[in-house]
């Protein structure tokens, strides 16, 4: 079985060395090797250990499907579609499992309900909620980052719809967990991955947990919710963004869109509708936290990857033109895979 953490003896030296050092709790300030770690874990969270089927008829009517698509399609696209749904959830569950024990952590529980995933772990020294991001399969995770239309939020301020939907889901039933007392002595780290990494966010702020919530680490998130949403959040959030990783500039910012919609309002007759409703639909979206950003790597040397703690929003655009030609890889810079092994790096060479 193909391991995902650490898949060769050096990578597995790196991992020991990283773990021999305790990680801090209740820190304001951002850690690299606590980086490293909420990365490892919110990778992990894409681990399927979710049934696919909920019932019995769910199963039948996707069972009926399969039989008409097989007598209408090619075969090497049944297979692809064979290998999205023809997974064990209980043989992905132990991987998982031994994955958080190579990183001398447990799982505690796994959350799931209507598309939104999240898994609960446990170290000796504090417990983590890692959600899991947008899987490109899930067609309601894609809804739910379609939504990008924002809503009022009861905790103040606008957020979007799409991610504020996906939290509620999963939202009791972590709070709930959260308040056994068997935890409460130990501080509640929270991260996440791209949809991940937006819910994280959402849950940086609604949770309550008597040990505390040291910290929120995302990794490739998009913004979440205006001015007014983010200012009254007050766990530490820490916003790693990897290269040209496209996604963390969406849903468009607020200087974005009040640009785009002052040139639609000057659109004679209809002009001023269209501005007043771009602004109130999809304006104000900024980002939250402060930032670290892992600078490119040429023909994947990783060792000589940077963590820089600002830079600015042209050369982040001049970054994605220059790793978008020949526009045949987009989204490579997004992988969480990615994020974690140059962070593995850039922890082991400042520790």
């Amino acid at each position: 079985m193909k391991k995902i953490i650490a898949q060769n003896a050096v990578e597995v030296e790196m991992v020991d060395n990283l773990l021999a050092k305790e990680v801090p709790t209740y820190r304001q300030a951002y850690s690299d090797r606590t980086s490293w770690l909420m990365a490892c874990f919110s990778e992990l969270a894409y681990i399927r250990f979710n049934p696919l089927f909920t019932s019995t008829v769910q199963k039948d009517l996707i069972t009926k499907y399969l039989e008409e698509f097989a007598e209408k399609t090619k075969k090497s696209s049944l297979l692809k579609l064979i290998d999205i749904v023809g997974y064990d959830h209980e043989a992905e569950t132990e991987k998982l499992v031994a994955e958080l024990s190579s990183l001398n952590a447990e799982l505690i529980t796994t959350f799931d309900s209507n598309g939104t995933q999240a898994i609960l772990v446990s170290t000796n020294k504090f417990i983590t909620l890692s959600f899991r991001g947008t899987e490109a399969t899930s067609i309601k995770d894609i809804k739910s980052d379609a939504k990008a239309n924002t809503t009022k939020c009861d905790s103040g301020g606008n957020i979007h719809s799409g991610f504020k939907g996906a939290f509620e889901e999963v939202e009791l039933d972590i709070q709930n967990f959260l308040n056994k007392e068997k935890y409460s002595n130990k501080p509640l780290f929270i991260t996440g991955h791209s949809l991940g990494g937006a819910l994280a966010t959402i849950a940086a702020k609604k949770l309550k947990h008597v040990g505390g919530i040291a910290a929120c680490y995302t990794y490739g998130a998009p913004r979440v919710g205006d001015e007014e949403w983010i200012s009254n959040i007050k766990t530490p959030l820490y916003r790693v963004v990897n290269a040209a990783d496209c996604v963390t500039m969406m849903p468009p910012g607020s200087d974005t869109i009040s640009a785009l919609s002052w040139l639609l309002g000057l659109i004679p007759r209809v002009g001023k509708s269209i501005r007043r409703f771009l602004l109130s639909k999809f304006g104000g979206y900024l980002h939250g936290g402060n930032m670290r950003y892992l600078t490119n790597c040429t023909g994947g040397n990783y060792d000589a990857v940077n963590l820089l703690y600002s830079v600015s929003f042209f050369y982040r655009i001049k970054m994605l033109y220059v790793k978008a030609l020949p526009w045949s890889k987009p989204l490579a810079d997004h992988s969480i895979s990615l994020y974690r092994k140059k962070l593995a790096i850039v922890a082991t060479n400042r520790n």
